[in-house]
């Protein structure tokens, strides 16, 4: 098969299908490697005791059994996913369409996770106080996602780009909510070893929170790189924005890495 006689944007269609279809592929064979519990702990429990790390299994076990299967619900992720795959090759729908539509449906399974593991806990031990906002989502995730959302904005001056800016738009929206809302949730223990059920929460919290913002900027940034590909080179202004959203995304993905990396600690 030739590529040389497609347009900028059936190779855009081609592109983020073949991406959405290997996503759901993984995220049905591989689940865990989405946003698995265990994997945000990795790092973080480099300093334990074999007693602490014993600890730290007996409760994430507990917690991964109060929020359900979150296995189950990343390869009904994966396979929406592949089903909204194909939308991305029909012209009169926006190519960002799918992507948008699977980073929904990830944040809504993470979103689910935290409502049954509400529900478990509300049997066992009250809510600790709400914390603020910020303890779990820095200001500079959100200042990124206004970048990429303003970023996707500038293209709906094009119209044949302003529906796809809409629909990411209205993806990040979403996904920033969501964000907050795990943000500002109290903590919620099981009541087993409160002190090391705090620390998780906390330490997850944030993974859960800046992982969201990063999805919440990337339709933007996949809308903003092609679009911006298929603009002429007189369009000076354009490469700018393509630049900030970039750098934005990139500032979303460092904070959502970063705490792989971050110690936790028992003292």
């Amino acid at each position: 098969m030739s590529f040389e006689h497609l347009t900028n944007d059936q190779l855009a269609r081609l592109f983020t299908t073949a991406v959405l279809i290997g996503m759901g592929i993984l995220q049905i064979l591989r689940p865990g490697c989405f946003w698995g519990m265990w994997m945000y702990f990795s790092g973080a429990r480099a300093g334990f005791s074999p007693e602490q790390r014993e600890r730290l299994a007996r409760v994430l076990e507990a917690r991964e059994r109060a929020e359900g299967d979150t296995d189950t619900y990343t390869r009904i992720v994966g396979a929406f996913t592949i089903v909204m795959a194909p939308l991305g090759l029909i012209s009169a729908v926006p190519y960002v369409l799918p992507y948008a539509l699977s980073c929904l449906a990830m944040a809504a399974a993470i979103l689910l996770s935290y409502l049954n593991f509400k529900r478990a806990t509300e049997r066992r031990i009250a809510p600790l106080v709400r914390r603020t906002a910020w303890a779990s989502l820095p200001p500079l995730a959100i200042v990124a996602t206004a970048v990429c959302v303003l970023g996707a904005g500038a293209f709906a001056a094009f119209p044949q780009y302003r529906a796809g800016a809409v629909v990411v738009i209205v993806s990040a929206i979403v996904l920033t909510a969501i964000a907050w809302r795990v943000a500002v949730a109290p903590a919620l223990l099981l009541g087993d070893d409160p002190q090391l059920e705090y620390i998780v929460d906390e330490h997850l919290r944030f993974c859960r929170a800046t992982s969201l913002i990063s999805l919440a900027c990337a339709p933007p940034t996949v809308l903003v790189a092609l679009a911006a590909a298929a603009l002429p080179p007189t369009e000076h202004y354009y490469s700018i924005v393509t630049l900030a959203v970039s750098a934005a995304f990139l500032v979303a993905m460092v904070l959502s890495l970063n705490p792989f990396r971050k110690r936790i600690s028992l003292a």
